[in-house]
């Protein structure tokens, strides 16, 4: 299922849709277009050797990549509203040149362009032989011709998938085995594989009678192994780090990380873990900065901060082969990337049995930082976890109004995971995690299926099954409140046992739940529907807004739903009318369901009452920008700093870059956790909240960038 291409009228232009991922732009036109398909490659990006007969295809129709899809029209101008990176390539993969932010170029020659057009959600390049000008306005970028233009647009999906599956036993060298095929997904062995485009799917693991691998699965040959003992928690600690360096793991009486022969000890068992971690950060910060040297030569907050104390050539790390470039990287301390690399995306937390090896290529594929989980986890922390956190968890706060008979969740099923870094944190063992997201195999599975679910228009259904909330009900003006997606929003309320499982059974995109809930199913007009009772649902994902919903949401999730977020204890009105609100909003905006929870939080203090299940990585719609951003302000003598946390999404994942459109700044940053902090006069901050409607925590209190006036922040 390729992008597709179909024209506007009001105003003028043509939409690009993805369905798979709900990914929707839209261009506009001086006057009406007649698109017309064009051949195109087969769009399958860089690879280890690079398919010759798509690259040949994609350069015959003008593109610098390869597109999925790609249509002709004529104009004499394109403007794309919204200010975006333009990369201006010849179809040989020469780069001609950069615009980004208010900068404005001319290429006033006749000659074959293509120019890769950054909108985050999939990759569109233009494709143009007559001579063009870029030029941009307060919030949108221009295109313009002299004449009348013939244009090629080209679209291709971020959509990835595993394409094979391998069978194994619970023999850990054929876990390792696995593992070591994890490697042929990637599309790249250069500095390259830190851009997520370039690193494909891992390959499924199921478990049988005996190990079996397709022969298309081809790790590549790059002379990097990792030993371990015959152990699955030491194989979980290093999958990831085997993944994105396309190593071999084999069976070791030490731990160790072999390159070309040569044997670099890791740590004693207590800190090995924390020593892999360490160095897939290390590793990745460097190629993404070493990456500078090849296809995107763009200017990177990162290389200007640790270059001057790297004491490698970057030129000669990005052409040695991949060994010996990790050698060189060995050389570089610690010390000089660690302050400077970006905060790590996710944290999965795994038990270490054969059982949980299905979960691990979807935890992989997000270049996870694999923990294993002690089966007797430390409860006496009194950093908000421990005895008090689960007693806390299970407290019952509802008011009045939501008293209703309920099934108290059972203490021993909460787990209080180990702190963790990272902006998403992934459970994948037993019990109930506070403050974490609990996942299974089949929920990343059931998610694969998901990507093909998105209706067009996207659906969205508010229940209101509770009168006392209905300043809640108000949420459903919130979805919708987006440029370039056509939203179907319906609103019911007090709903019967029969017409809720009616709902639940419909092809949904989004369900917003407002009511009551308990273990025994969801509050009708007419008694209680258990989701536990249905054979399947259509619903993709859902919030269910309403006391101890986590049962029920897990039972969503077995039945189909991709992911959801519930509670695992009573909340009271107020709370969870706050977060309904907020959460509506940052889905609305492309936030995926554990970067909107995380977010949201901020709105109450019984924010960690909110949990997520299934796949937290799913996606209402995807951000106009691709990249989920908070912006923390604050106020200062000379004007306002802003400090931007990124997000990562399935479209954006870590290794992309995002520029931030503060005036002056040229400057990319990678776009996961802290981003930069920049000093800005008002009418500069303006300037910037205009280009875009992104979540501003401020004082404390989680706001709108459209809604924040600068008079209100003085």
């Amino acid at each position: 299922m390729n992008p597709a291409f179909t024209p506007t009228t009001s105003p003028t232009g043509l939409r690009v849709h993805d369905r798979i991922e709900n990914a929707q732009f839209e261009l506009y036109t001086e006057s009406r277009v007649a698109p017309t398909p064009i051949a195109t490659g087969s769009g399958h990006g860089l690879s280890r050797q690079p398919d010759a007969e798509a690259w040949h295809t994609s350069s015959d129709a003008g593109f610098a990549l390869p597109v999925d899809s790609a249509v002709a029209f004529d104009t004499t101008r394109i403007t794309l509203p919204a200010l975006v990176d333009v990369f201006v390539w010849q179809p040989d993969r020469t780069l001609v040149g950069k615009t980004t932010n208010q900068e404005s170029a001319t290429y006033p020659e006749q000659g074959a362009y293509a120019l890769d057009v950054d909108i985050g959600s999939m990759k569109l390049q233009l494709a143009v032989t007559d001579p063009f000008e870029i030029h941009r306005t307060d919030d949108s970028t221009v295109i313009s011709f002299d004449a009348t233009a013939t244009v090629r647009l080209g679209a291709r999906s971020l959509h990835t998938a595993p394409e094979a599956t391998i069978t194994i036993t619970d023999d850990v060298r054929d876990g390792m085995r696995a593992v070591s095929l994890f490697g042929s997904a990637l599309k790249t062995t250069t500095p390259e594989r830190s851009f997520p485009t370039l690193r494909g799917h891992p390959p499924l693991v199921e478990r049988g009678d005996a190990f079996d691998a397709p022969a298309t699965l081809d790790a590549p040959d790059t002379g990097i192994a990792i030993e371990i003992p015959l152990d699955w928690g030491d194989l979980y600690r290093v999958s990831t780090l085997a993944y994105y360096l396309g190593a071999t793991v084999q069976p070791g009486a030490q731990r160790a990380l072999v390159l070309d022969g040569v044997r670099y000890p890791f740590p004693s068992a207590s800190g090995f873990g924390d020593a892999v971690q360490t160095l897939l950060e290390h590793v990745f910060l460097l190629d993404c900065v070493v990456r500078t040297e090849g296809l995107y030569s763009v200017s990177m907050h990162e290389r200007t901060a640790i270059e001057p104390t790297l004491g490698i050539d970057l030129s000669a790390a990005y052409d040695a082969p991949p060994a010996e470039r990790l050698a060189a990287y060995l050389g570089v301390p610690f010390a000089v990337t660690e302050p400077h690399g970006p905060q790590w995306p996710v944290t999965a937390d795994i038990a270490p049995d054969p059982g949980r090896i299905a979960a691990l290529p979807f935890v992989v594929d997000d270049l996870a930082n694999v923990r294993v989980h002690d089966a007797q986890p430390d409860t006496t922390s009194d950093a908000g976890h421990g005895a008090e956190a689960v007693s806390s968890f299970l407290r019952s706060r509802s008011q009045p109004d939501r008293d209703q008979p309920r099934v108290a969740a059972d203490a021993d099923d909460v787990v209080v995971p180990p702190d963790t870094e990272s902006i998403e944190h992934v459970w994948l063992a037993d019990g109930v995690p506070v403050g974490a997201n609990k996942a299974t195999a089949a929920d990343y599975q059931a998610s694969l299926a998901c990507d093909a679910l998105a209706s067009d228009p996207i659906r969205v259904v508010v229940v209101c099954n509770d009168p006392s909330m209905d300043a809640e009900d108000c949420v459903s003006a919130v979805y919708g409140m987006r440029d370039f997606f056509e939203f179907d929003i319906s609103v019911r309320h007090e709903l019967s046992t029969s017409e809720l499982a009616t709902v639940l059974e419909s092809t949904v995109d989004f369900l917003h739940y407002i009511g009551h809930t308990d273990a025994t199913g969801f509050q009708c007009v007419d008694g209680r529907l258990d989701a536990r009772d249905l054979d399947t649902t259509g619903v993709r994902a859902f919030l269910l807004n309403s006391c101890q919903s986590h049962a029920q949401g897990r039972a969503l999730v077995d039945r189909g739903s991709q992911g959801g977020i519930v509670t695992v204890s009573d909340i009271d009105n107020d709370a969870a009318v706050r977060v309904g609100h907020a959460i509506a909003r940052l889905l609305n905006n492309g936030f995926s369901l554990l970067a909107g929870l995380s977010v949201a939080r901020n709105v109450t203090a019984f924010g960690n009452q909110y949990v997520t299940v299934g796949d937290g990585s799913a996606q209402v719609v995807q951000s106009r920008s691709g990249v989920s951003l908070l912006a923390e302000l604050a106020a200062t003598d000379a004007g306002y700093e802003v400090s931007l946390v990124g997000y990562p999404t399935t479209n954006t994942p870590l290794g992309s870059l995002v520029t931030p459109y503060i005036p002056g700044n040229d400057t990319s940053y990678l776009n996961a956790g802290h981003i930069g902090t920049f000093n800005v006069a008002a009418e500069d901050l303006r300037s910037f909240f205009d280009h875009g409607v992104f979540p501003v925590l401020y004082d404390g209190t989680l706001t709108w960038s459209d809604k924040l006036t600068i008079e209100e922040t003085g």
